[in-house]
């Protein structure tokens, strides 16, 4: 197995594609397998045949991917001008199964159908998504359902502000709704990451009455109420950042009722009623939910990001086996977010060294918390590909 990550910064799109594709080849040794493919949508005028282009030129099995604000790849992100980013792999002895739907399956059959998984066990999933066109967590929901055991990581893609702007790549075709996604088999293991970068204040509370996205009470009180006592407790910079970064934790799964509880979803929180003390937060939640308050600042997410990868290269015997990965970051973070270009890259190309690295600056990220897979908000999520233990150099 192996993996390589090209970026060009190329006005035109035709010369972009002939340097990230000298770029992969000539690091992989010959022509590859799968091409990941990320465009920024600077490139709108062109990027529908992207697709078949990296066909032509690369000639690999599959190709996927999508237009996006802003691509990662190589080690840099870029933003808010052209780029082209790429992530090719040769692998042997590894079965790629590419997909599309707009409407998803629900029962096993159909799913292996769909994805052309005729048995095998899928190690990983890849998906990238239409904001517009599908609900993507009841995708992933059927998904659990059906392959638990699967890694599922991916995002909703960029650079489209209405309908039917979308751009995803599949091998040789650009489509505009729906999910692209694909299925790994065989000899790879695919690990996943999320970093929120959310701090908890106050402490935890109970839902006891809530009717979809609506909190109407707490175990403490109105929900209104409570956030006021909270913000009465911060430190002065604290209530400041609280004014305008502040979220949701809805703890995710069997989680303990302490004051940093690990698997909290972050959520937006969509209004506050001051008369009669309701909070509306986006994604709803559930009677008995364990929830709290948290903050959002660019220091927290650094430090975030740097425990769980440092983590990750600590304590997963894969780490030492990965090869290539994918950043999926909000468009929330970045330069602008943290001050200085590439942050994100550099702290991963810290913990893994020389592994390429791509990716895009998305509208939602996916991946699991406790198990599950969720769509995240305000994340990065990575996907991280690995040989099978005893399948390393």
């Amino acid at each position: 197995m192996r993996w390589a990550s090209a970026l060009s910064e190329r006005v035109e799109l035709s010369e972009a594609l002939r340097e990230v594709g000298d770029g992969v080849v000539e690091a992989l040794g010959g022509e590859p397998d799968l091409v990941i493919a990320f465009a920024s949508d600077h490139y709108r005028q062109v990027e529908a045949r992207l697709p078949e282009a990296l066909q032509r030129v690369l000639s690999p099995r599959v190709v996927i991917g999508s237009a996006a604000s802003g691509v990662i790849g190589h080690g840099r992100e870029v933003e808010r001008r052209e780029a082209l980013s790429v992530l090719a792999a040769r692998l042997p002895g590894v079965g790629l199964h590419p997909f599309h739907f707009e409407l998803a399956p629900d029962s096993r059959a159909d799913w292996d159908t769909l994805l052309g998984l005729s048995g095998r066990v899928a190690q990983g999933m890849l998906l990238l998504s239409d904001p517009f066109s599908i609900d993507i967590e009841a995708v992933l929901g059927s998904l659990d359902r059906v392959y638990p055991e699967t890694a599922k990581s991916g995002a909703l893609v960029s650079g489209a502000r209405e309908p039917g702007r979308s751009t995803l790549f599949l091998d040789g075709q650009a489509v505009h709704e729906g999910v692209v996604g694909l299925a790994f088999s065989g000899e790879l293991e695919m690990r996943t990451l999320v970093a929120h970068g959310c701090r908890p204040i106050g402490e935890p509370m109970i839902v006891t009455d809530c009717q979809d996205m609506v909190i109407r009470m707490l175990n403490v009180g109105r929900p209104v109420d409570a956030l006021r006592e909270v913000m009465a407790r911060l430190a002065p910079q604290d209530q400041e950042l609280a004014r305008h970064s502040l979220y949701l934790g809805i703890a995710a799964g069997s989680v303990v009722h302490q004051r940093e509880a690990p698997g909290y979803l972050i959520r937006d929180i969509a209004g506050v009623d001051p008369v009669g003390g309701a909070l509306a937060v986006y994604g709803g939640c559930k009677p008995y939910d364990v929830i709290q308050f948290h903050v959002r600042d660019s220091r927290t997410c650094s430090q975030d990001l740097n425990a769980r990868l440092r983590a990750f290269h600590r304590d997963d015997p894969a780490a030492a086996r990965q090869r290539g990965a994918l950043l999926f970051s909000c468009s929330s973070r970045g330069e602008g977010f943290y001050g200085e270009p590439n942050h994100e890259s550099d702290l991963f190309c810290r913990r893994a060294g020389h592994v390429p690295l791509s990716g895009f600056f998305g509208n939602g990220e996916l991946g699991p918390v406790g198990g599950v897979s969720y769509l995240h908000a305000n994340s990065s999520a990575f996907a991280l590909f690995c040989e099978p233990e005893g399948g390393a150099d």
